[in-house]
């Protein structure tokens, strides 16, 4: 009787022992190939746009590209509403190219840049964002503070050269 028990314990070790060597075999050989193969149909390139996209990120273009592959760029100022929190309100679109769908029309708020200002008083919002948006419908790719007439992320350019420069 005992030695029934030890063959079905050195049974069940040696099936226990090939399933894990079989197991790690698969994951190793196996389960990257199948992964690989996936991803790849899944991330198909339509267009050169694609590519750039995929290759350099939007904030590492220069202006005068972020510009040219924007399809809108949104100027929202901040105003206080009362429960305390500062609203980016959308005043002016520098571009908006034609046939782009803008969930966000003049006089809407733009949420993603709306604040509660800190009590202490120590982080500066400016009076404003300007928003970059991408593809149709219109994504944000991209937004800047902007004080009195001033981009400071742009070097201190004047809101009115931006302005100029997307209507170019």
């Amino acid at each position: 009787m005992f030695k029934k028990f030890i063959e079905g314990l050195v049974f069940g070790c040696g099936f226990a022992i090939s399933f894990i060597a079989i197991y790690f075999i698969a994951s190793y050989f196996i389960y990257p190939k199948l992964i690989n193969s996936r991803f790849q149909q899944t991330t198909t390139i339509h267009s050169d746009e694609d590519f750039r996209e995929l290759a350099e990120p939007f904030s590492e273009l220069t202006l005068e590209e972020q510009i040219k592959n924007s399809s809108v760029i949104a100027l929202a100022k901040y105003e206080p509403s009362t429960d305390g929190r500062m609203k980016a309100i959308i005043k002016d679109f520098l571009k908006k190219e034609s046939g782009v769908t803008v969930r966000y029309k003049i006089g809407d708020e733009f949420s993603s840049s709306s604040y509660y200002p800190n009590p202490k008083g120590r982080i500066f919002h400016g009076d404003g964002v300007v928003i970059f948006f991408t593809g149709s419908p219109a994504v944000m790719k991209m937004s800047m503070t902007y004080s009195g007439d001033r981009i400071s992320a742009l070097g201190d350019m004047p809101l009115e050269l931006l302005r100029k420069k997307c209507r170019e």
